[in-house]
């Protein structure tokens, strides 16, 4: 029996060690795109797209399994994207926001007066970006800010603004 438990042990070690990319596993926007070079993806991206760019390294290997590493990059629009696709499109919130471009001009508010304009960052909270499901934050309330109360609040926010409660606030 130990002979049988060393063997798999050594078979085991063998099977982590050998992987030796170069590359990092790249995750862009929730999707896994295999082991790239980042000049290769970064490139046609512009860096004020970007809304977030991780580079996991314990986490990687657990999770995903790579010993060279993760980077986790999230566009501006793959955001405002999925959480007008998951939240807003099938609410009431689609008559004052119709389109994810909608949701991409108007304020943000978080449950925190430190979010308050933020957008990416507070309304990524919401969205599975493949960082850690776990931390993904139900709502509990979600309002629209009519602009002239918005614009009041911000003078940016012209076309008004959305306050985000979280379950976690409560």
């Amino acid at each position: 029996m130990k002979k049988i438990y060393f063997l798999l042990c050594l078979l085991f070690t063998c099977f982590i060690n050998s992987q030796e990319n170069a590359n990092p596993l790249v995750i862009f926007n929730a999707e896994n795109i295999g082991y790239k070079s980042l000049e290769e993806i970064l490139k046609p991206i512009k860096q004020e797209d970007i809304a977030i760019l991780s580079v996991l390294k314990e986490n990687g290997l657990e999770k995903y399994g790579s010993n060279s590493g993760v980077v986790v990059i999230t566009t501006k629009k793959f955001i405002v994207d999925k959480f007008y696709k998951n939240i807003i499109a099938n609410s009431e919130l689609k008559k004052k926001i119709p389109t994810a471009e909608s949701l991409a001009k108007i304020g943000i508010i978080g449950s925190k007066a430190e979010n308050k304009n933020q957008p990416y960052d507070e309304l990524a909270k919401y969205i599975n970006i493949n960082l850690d499901e776990n931390q993904v934050q139900k709502i509990a309330s979600i309002s629209f800010i009519e602009p002239s109360v918005a614009l009041q609040m911000n003078p940016d926010w012209k076309f008004g603004a959305i306050e985000i409660m979280s379950t976690m606030d409560r």
